[in-house]
């Protein structure tokens, strides 16, 4: 009997542990975005390019991020929003969308090697960058909404008050991104990039260029004309007027603080420049025509490598039949850099009109059957070759004795008669396009074939 009893625990004890009862069903898995952790603002005027790196990892530090869209928002004021309340008073600038990349399936069985897609013109993927544009308005200039105070713990202690400053803060322009998964949910928040808001220097009226066979000059009016280029220079000050009947003097109020001071210092002037498309080079790789191309914004290429003191600049080569415009832009400040408006853009297509110089020291000698001729070659850089004339003693006008032009400052002319005297004359040719220019003739040399 106790054998028996024995034996219907020890089979229901192993029903009990092999009934293979599920338990209730796991939460997926859901991936979050890591924070955008750099970006950075730089600003041109009304024109704010705000660049930044998508996150390369979720927040469990798994790879790839799963990124499918990365929104940039911006706010103004003297301090930044606190971190949970950017999207409720920030605006938002842009929207990314991310190509999501399929992952890759296995199976038991053994698949084909997949077929490689073509490579993508710019990486828009995790841990690729991208470039958005803010066009400031008046509204962007001036205090934006103050974000309601987080709600406090229970058993936090009591937020102690906090002596306003004395002096106000300046006005900034913040800057911060999210990256969102495939199902909406937003990374946390990153950095900040931000910027002062001070005041913008005029830009530089009437900008005028030319151009001569070797560059372009630009030329323009300081900043603010006349009077702002006066107001950079401290004038003497006047001497007294004793008067008696004069009126005592009233002294004037103090002048209220502004919250942004204008940078102070001389004005300096970047140049931006545009040239058109070279039509031989070829086509560099893009995305597919009518796709969005708003995330790679590409702000404009500056012309002088750091701002000029002056009110001129030079540049070099000329580079004909393209065309180019050019703009200045004011510039204040030496560590930070507040860059104004662009002046309106000067803009022309620059003609090859220049011939190349007449060759020079043309020497003929004689030998048996042909007559040598040579010369000193010609520097210019768009040089294409060289013409060869012949023609009598008593010819007043020399034909061409080479069909196309003639690379070497050399020719031998094996065409002569014995006993005729020649006439020789050299012209160089410029390789424009469709019709070359040509130089005047070299001096003339005669010689007598053997």
């Amino acid at each position: 009997m106790k054998r028996f009893a024995y034996m219907v625990a020890a089979l229901g004890a192993i029903a009990v542990t092999g009934c293979g009862k599920k338990g209730p069903p796991l939460a997926p898995l859901v991936r979050i975005p890591g924070p955008v952790e750099t970006i950075a603002a730089r600003r041109l005027g009304s024109d704010v390019y705000v660049s930044l790196t998508i996150p390369a990892a979720n927040i469990d530090k798994s790879i790839p991020a799963s990124v499918e869209t990365v929104e940039v928002y911006s706010y103004t004021g003297r301090t930044p929003p606190p971190q949970g309340r950017w999207t409720a008073v920030a605006t938002l600038v842009a929207r990314v969308t991310v190509p999501l990349s399929p992952l890759p399936v296995t199976s038991g069985r053994r698949s084909p090697p997949p077929t490689p897609a073509p490579p993508a013109p710019i990486a828009l993927e995790p841990g690729g960058s991208i470039t958005v544009v803010d066009k400031l308005t008046a509204d962007d200039l001036v205090q934006g909404r103050v974000a309601a105070p987080e709600p406090r713990d229970r058993g936090a202690p009591p937020v102690t008050s906090v002596e306003a400053p004395t002096q106000p803060l300046p006005l900034r322009r913040f800057y911060v991104a999210y990256a969102f998964s495939p199902r909406g949910t937003p990374g946390p928040t990153g950095a900040v990039a931000e910027f002062v808001l001070h005041p913008l220097p005029p830009p530089p009226a009437e900008v005028e260029a030319q151009y001569t066979q070797t560059g372009v000059s630009l030329t323009w009016e300081p900043s603010g004309g006349l009077i702002g280029f006066l107001l950079e220079r401290t004038l003497p000050d006047e001497p007294p007027i004793d008067d008696l009947d004069a009126p005592e003097p009233t002294v004037p109020a103090a002048p209220a603080v502004p919250a942004v001071a204008p940078i102070t210092g001389p004005t300096r002037y970047l140049v931006y420049k545009e040239v058109e498309r070279d039509p031989l080079a070829p086509l560099a790789p893009s995305a597919p025509l009518n796709a969005d191309q708003s995330w790679n914004a590409q702000p404009p290429v500056q012309g002088s490598a750091a701002p000029l003191p002056t009110l001129a600049f030079a540049d070099a080569p000329v580079l004909f039949e393209r065309g180019r415009c050019y703009s200045v832009r004011s510039v204040r400040g030496l560590t930070e850099l507040v860059i104004g408006e662009a002046s309106p853009p000067v803009c022309f297509k620059p003609v090859d009109v220049f011939p190349p110089a007449a060759p020079q020291q043309l020497a003929a000698v004689a030998s048996e059957g042909a007559i040598s001729l040579i010369w000193e070659p010609n520097a210019e850089p768009d040089l294409g070759g060289y013409l060869v004339l012949r023609g009598d003693v008593s010819d007043a006008t020399l034909q061409p004795l080479t069909a196309t032009p003639i690379l070497e400052a050399r020719y031998r002319d094996a065409t002569t008669e014995p006993g005729v005297r020649y006439v020789y004359a050299v012209m160089a040719v410029d390789n424009r396009v469709p019709v070359p220019n040509w130089s005047a003739e070299s001096n003339r040399v005669e010689e007598t074939a053997r």
